[in-house]
């Protein structure tokens, strides 16, 4: 295996680590994805490396939710259930790799006021943030739709 099908292995056994909690080292991802560890250096420079682009695809693949929501309070919603649905990755996603730029564009694609929409994304992303780490706790289910509603409801100052 060679050339974009070989980095989309990698990228989808590192991916398949993160999500069951194994380390992502050399090793391992040349072990899940089935290609010698030689061929991952010809894609990737180091697990560094890998893990970018890791977190680049899990983004797109947020950012697709998000996009796809028919309104703002579901754009929120869609925000949210990537969390639950990806604790690792989100935690990932926002640690070994800064996305807070592209997420702050992503939401005033969703909310055209930059102010608006960095407040919107604060507060989901701290609510993301504590679903991913703390896993379905029920107080979520009915926090998210009160705090999304206050987010988008919030009058300007």
């Amino acid at each position: 295996m060679t050339g974009p099908a070989c980095r989309q292995a990698i990228v989808a056994a590192a991916t398949a680590l993160i999500d069951a909690e194994h380390a992502v080292t050399l090793r391992a991802v040349s072990r899940a994805a089935r290609v010698p560890t030689s061929s991952i250096y010809q894609q990737f420079p180091d697990v560094p490396a890998i893990l970018l682009a890791v977190c680049e695809e899990a983004f797109r693949d947020l950012e697709a939710a998000v996009l796809g929501a028919p309104d703002v309070y579901a754009a929120g919603l869609a925000y949210l259930d990537f969390a639950v649905l990806h604790p690792r990755r989100y935690r990932v996603m926002f640690g070994a790799a800064d996305l807070s730029a592209a997420a702050l564009r992503l939401f005033t694609r969703v909310l055209p006021d930059p102010d608006r929409a960095l407040t919107f994304w604060l507060g989901l992303h701290g609510l993301a943030d504590q679903r991913a780490s703390i896993r379905r706790s029920p107080q979520f289910t009915v926090i998210a739709p009160r705090l999304i509603h206050s987010l988008v409801c919030q009058e300007s100052p």
